[in-house]
């Protein structure tokens, strides 16, 4: 009985060492494995830059929160009729002006002769989709009405 036990720990043995040589012949296949203990360091690098890329992350989800929380407080007083379409309009392009791309979408989204006019357009498709039920024609008259005076006072047509 003891002899067999020896045996067996012995071809443990050989079997973990093996496989070490193995994973260690093979640093691919101990990464896949997660058995690439010697690269605990570039690990615990690897770690921290993710957590500072989830930070960053985090940080850019709680200001596009925010840009949508205003977008929607000023739409909302633009539905109501507390304020213009030209307000809530510059007010728009000053939060879209930190965002590049969506200055490019907003181009090449709306109609217009001029970034103005497609930001407005862009001000009104976002407070239609807004509007109450019942109030979608009325609004989308006043707007368009704003709109039209808007780009009178530009001269931009």
């Amino acid at each position: 009985m003891f002899t067999i036990l020896l045996t067996r720990a012995r071809l443990l043995t050989a079997a973990v060492f093996a496989s070490l040589v193995l994973l260690a012949c093979h640093p691919t296949l101990a990464k896949s494995v997660g058995a690439d203990v010697w690269n605990v360091p570039t690990l615990n690098d690897q770690l921290r830059e993710s957590e500072g890329m989830s930070d960053q992350l985090d940080a850019e989800g709680d200001e596009v929160r925010r840009r949508i929380a205003v977008k929607e407080s000023i739409v909302s007083e633009l539905i109501a009729g507390r304020t213009t379409l030209a307000e809530v309009t510059a007010k728009f392009i000053e939060l879209n002006a930190t965002r590049p791309g969506y200055v490019d979408a907003i181009r090449m989204s709306y109609p217009g002769a001029t970034d103005l006019e497609k930001s407005a357009r862009n001000v009104i498709s976002y407070a239609l989709a807004r509007a109450p039920d019942g109030t979608h024609d009325a609004l989308s008259r006043k707007l368009e009405a704003e709109l039209e005076q808007m780009i009178a006072r530009s001269g931009s047509h």
